[in-house]
């Protein structure tokens, strides 16, 4: 049965056109519709004259349709000759742009740095150039470069290499290259898990509160504020295992001591977002929550974070000032050099829930770890199985 080219639909004369002009029409499906006219525009006409108008009317929308679709075509073909051609710079421009969308400022942060390095070694090229030679170059750029005064570390290393695939599979998934890369990275040492103990802690916690004293005996208004904030982030690290970034931006509103929980929220004034933008709520043990009540209790009313500056703004800008300083009080303390946060507190709490056979799952969902194979690895059984064997080998001489 032949195919009508046009119908009447609504009060209106409608066209119907292959979606391809060359393939022409596809068995069980439907063409492009184009209103021709209204029904009303041809009232008078015969049949014959009706007929001969439709048709013009269909072969002028036909051409017309044509045009727009060669059009598209063209913008097609322009669009795909661009990503061609695009340089490195600039799609790294529009990566950047979208991460700011949809990634926290600080991930954004660090792939700015990757592609800040990639250009400073490599320099500008056209995507579509790079290979494993590329890979190779930047690897070496990354090795004459200096953090912090010293040589870049493997791990360094290894990180703006992982951020700079991630960048090639966002070209990947745009069109622009027309592999997935694997690049060759530098091994990262493989370290045993390194932590305080829960007795150093003790030691830790005893030294700012002699700080605190000294302070306060000395009316040194300003050590009084950063060590009163050094033991709240003490407390509030070593009872609740959160990151130094959510204590830092934490307010004082998402602290509900009457249902006991911490409610860990995004803070869009400091433009901090928790990893993997998870809000979890945070219970609230027996002696967090005395201290807690003791602290708030005695605050001054403008006081809005939980680390505050006195005044209703963050105590530090910057929460590594927060992590330099805890160092300086590790070192204090006569305790080995670790992050004071992250290994210092965190991962010793966690090593020592493990080690007392709490259930790993309850200490993964407590430590807001995505995986339990990422708890486990805090549970130190490998320094444990040493120092048994180290003692059964005093024991046999």
């Amino acid at each position: 049965m032949a195919r009508k080219l046009f119908t009447i639909r609504n009060g209106r004369w409608v066209g119907e056109f292959p979606h391809d002009p060359i393939e022409g029409w596809e068995s069980g499906r439907r063409g492009i519709r184009r209103t021709l006219c209204k029904v009303s525009d041809l009232d008078g006409l015969d049949h014959a004259e009706k007929t001969r108008r439709l048709s013009d009317l269909y072969h002028i929308a036909h051409d017309k349709l044509r045009r727009e679709q060669s059009g598209k075509a063209e913008a097609r073909n322009i669009e795909k000759q661009r990503k061609k051609n695009i340089t490195i710079r600039r799609a790294s421009k529009l990566w950047l742009e979208e991460v700011a969308i949809t990634n926290s400022p600080q991930t954004l942060q660090k792939y700015t740095k990757t592609i800040s390095y990639y250009l400073q070694g490599i320099g500008d090229h056209r995507f579509r150039d790079f290979d494993r030679s590329y890979n190779i170059k930047f690897l070496k750029h990354l090795g004459t470069c200096a953090y912090q005064g010293r040589p870049m570390s493997e791990s360094t290393k290894n990180s703006h290499l992982r951020q700079f695939e991630v960048f090639l599979r966002w070209a990947y998934d745009h069109e622009i290259i027309d592999r997935i890369w694997s690049l060759k990275k530098p091994k990262v040492p493989r370290r045993d898990m390194d932590t305080y103990t829960v007795d150093d802690l003790r030691v830790l916690k005893n030294y700012i509160q002699e700080r605190l004293t000294e302070a306060e005996v000395d009316e040194d208004t300003r050590q009084i504020k950063h060590m009163r904030n050094m033991l709240r982030a003490y407390m509030m690290a070593t009872h609740s295992l959160l990151r130094l970034g959510p204590i830092w931006a934490m307010r004082l509103e998402n602290i509900d001591l009457d249902k006991r929980v911490i409610r860990v929220q995004n803070n869009p004034e400091l433009k901090w977002v928790n990893k993997m933008n998870k809000w979890p709520l945070k219970p609230i043990n027996e002696k967090l929550a005395a201290f807690l009540e003791a602290d708030i209790e005695a605050r001054d009313p403008r006081e809005v974070y939980f680390l505050d500056n006195g005044r209703g703004y963050p105590w530090y800008a910057d929460r590594a000032d927060i992590s330099k300083l805890a160092s300086k009080m590790c070192a204090g303390a006569g305790l080995p050099k670790l992050k004071p946060f992250h290994w210092g507190m965190r991962a010793t709490m966690i090593t020592a829930l493990l080690s007392e056979g709490v259930d790993p799952v309850k200490v993964q969902q407590l430590a807001d770890h995505d995986d339990i194979s990422t708890t486990m690895l805090y549970r130190d059984s490998r320094r444990i199985s040493q120092e048994e064997a180290a003692n059964r080998l005093a024991d046999l001489l």
